[in-house]
């Protein structure tokens, strides 16, 4: 193989290196004296074969390839393979045929120009010109869109930072919560701010428009909001915070194309009573565990904040709710329904209210956000074009460790981290609380065996050990029933669905065994009905043991 590599000054490293491939002596010294006088680097071979393995061995910017090889590989065939290997270096054919069938040709092999021959000293300077210049500017900006990139994903992460995890709980309430913006940032917020220990205060708002622009004010007004609650040492009616904000927004945070619908609620835990203020936000829903019924809170409301100066949000425009244990209360914004299936017809709330009341399996707190959007995924609604945000909350009794329903269930919540460490306590504690309960050690050794199993499976196989992760775990005790369920944001597990019950033992794969195969035949062992499913991004598994 024959190199010949005619340099520019040596100090000229910057300067571009070009490849010459021509079978003609004579062509190839015109090209590289015009090319060195402009401080061109360049190099040149005889065959298209030659080349392809000089572009694998050292990089350029340009190679001009002549059509008309002699033997071997001609111009086209070298350039097809050539953009075939190295999709992002130009070729410019140098071609003595001008007609519309060989330009074409060359476009269709994957040239980026050509050049005719005889060489012209101004045509070829211009191609090859304007050739290294828009690839330089191409490769610039594709170095600018992936800092932009880095960017947006620093300023997602920054963002998730400032929305409250997918679920929290204290004694009295528990919070669970779906967000996903349209793009890599978003302008929906939401967020609970504890005030004591008997008052909350829970929102949800969305900005008008997307992209960087919404989320830059979805941030300023969440931190606003924030400082003007916790400064408010007065206790202002909510009335007074929505109109001060709102001449804030208007005045000095809000573009003039922007606003933010919101929808605010006072939860009192010792009055029992929550007091909602809707500013052009979608309705509050509320859910009652027992009846299985929706209602829509939409008869109070006002105008959106920073829509216009001055208004004044009234102490009338306040719905008033009832705190209670069965109610689950469920906030979003309107990706959520109005987004489209195939056939173009909405969700609508029309469509939230059908799937909860319609749903075979109980509703809580925790799997209504994600039950909503497995739903929607589903059915292949479009859920690209806004951003999506639900969350809910629900009561629980003041004294979480003896929760007792109308149908007598004692209940008992604990949120975890995923902290394989703090397993075996965890699964003492569990044995410890159905031992007072019952009283009967026999269930509460199963208790300790099957909590010790399936989280240590959720946490090693589910969540690969991360330990800021969380995972809910429920008791529910009746005069007949152990029911035990586990609530993981983890992966999907093989398979994604599973029933097994006494009389239809579930029938494991040969694999079955590997990850979480073993532990959960330990369990089956020991329980009568073991199901798992999963709702978008959360796996739900329960264990029933009958008394």
């Amino acid at each position: 193989m024959k190199i010949r590599k005619q340099a520019a000054e040596d100090n000229m490293v910057d300067d571009a290196r070009v490849l010459i491939v021509d079978d003609d002596e004579v062509v190839i010294s015109i090209i590289t004296s015009i090319l060195k006088r402009e401080k061109y680097i360049t190099d040149s071979c005889y065959s298209g074969e030659e080349a392809l393995q000089i572009v694998k061995d050292k990089e350029y910017e340009l190679v001009l390839l002549d059509v008309n090889l002699g033997q071997g590989l001609d111009g086209y065939e070298t350039c097809k393979l050539m953009q075939k290997s190295h999709p992002e270096l130009p070729v410019i054919l140098v071609t003595a045929s001008q007609d519309d069938e060989s330009v074409n040709k060359g476009f269709e092999a994957g040239s980026a120009d050509y050049i005719k021959k005889p060489v012209s000293r101004l045509e070829l300077l211009a191609r090859v010109n304007n050739t290294i210049t828009r690839k330089r500017a191409e490769r610039y900006n594709l170095h600018l869109i992936d800092a932009l990139r880095e960017d947006l994903h620093t300023a997602a992460n920054i963002q998730q930072a400032m929305l409250p995890k997918w679920v929290f709980m204290d004694d009295q309430l528990v919070f669970s919560s779906y967000y996903e913006p349209c793009e890599a940032i978003g302008g929906d917020l939401f967020d609970r701010i504890k005030l004591s220990d008997s008052k909350y205060v829970v929102y949800i708002g969305d900005v008008s428009g997307h992209g960087v622009q919404a989320a830059l004010l979805m941030s300023a007004i969440k931190s606003t909001i924030k400082l003007m609650i916790e400064a408010d040492s007065k206790g202002s009616k909510m009335t007074e915070l929505f109109t001060k904000l709102n001449e804030r927004l208007y005045n000095d945070l809000v573009l003039q194309s922007n606003y933010l619908t919101l929808l605010m609620g006072e939860i009192d835990l010792e009055e029992r009573e929550i007091r909602f203020l809707n500013a052009g936000h979608p309705p509050l829903i509320k859910l009652n565990t027992i009846t299985g019924k929706i209602q829509i809170l939409d008869q109070k409301g006002s105008l959106p904040l920073g829509w216009m100066p001055g208004t004044q949000y009234l102490e009338e425009d306040i719905e008033r709710l009832t705190l209670c244990s069965t109610d689950i209360f469920l906030l979003y914004t309107d990706g959520i329904y109005e987004c489209t299936n195939p056939q173009k017809q909405q969700f609508g709330i029309d469509g939230i209210k059908k799937l909860l009341e319609s749903t075979e399996e109980r509703n809580t707190c925790l799997t209504v956000p994600f039950k909503i959007i497995d739903y929607l995924s589903e059915n292949k609604f479009e859920t690209e074009l806004d951003d999506f945000t639900l969350f809910s909350f629900q009561a629980l009794h003041a004294d979480n460790r003896a929760i007792c329903s109308p149908s007598l269930v004692k209940m008992f919540h604990y949120l975890l981290r995923a902290a394989l460490r703090e397993v075996g306590n965890t699964a003492q504690e569990c044995e410890q609380l159905m031992l007072n309960w019952t009283g009967d050690r026999v269930l509460a050794s199963k208790v300790e065996l099957i909590v010790d199993e399936f989280l240590n499976n959720i946490i090693g196989y589910g969540y690969n050990y991360q330990e800021d992760a969380e995972i809910i775990l429920e008791f529910r005790l009746s005069d007949d029933l152990l029911s035990i369920t586990f609530w993981d944001k983890g992966i999907k597990w093989a398979p994604e669905s599973m029933n097994y019950n006494v009389k239809e033992p579930y029938d494991f794969a040969p694999d079955g065994q590997s990850h979480s195969g073993r532990g959960v035949k330990i369990i089956m062992s020991i329980s009568n009905r073991f199901e798992r499913r999963r709702y978008g991004h959360l796996n739900e598994t329960k264990v029933e043991i009958d008394l």
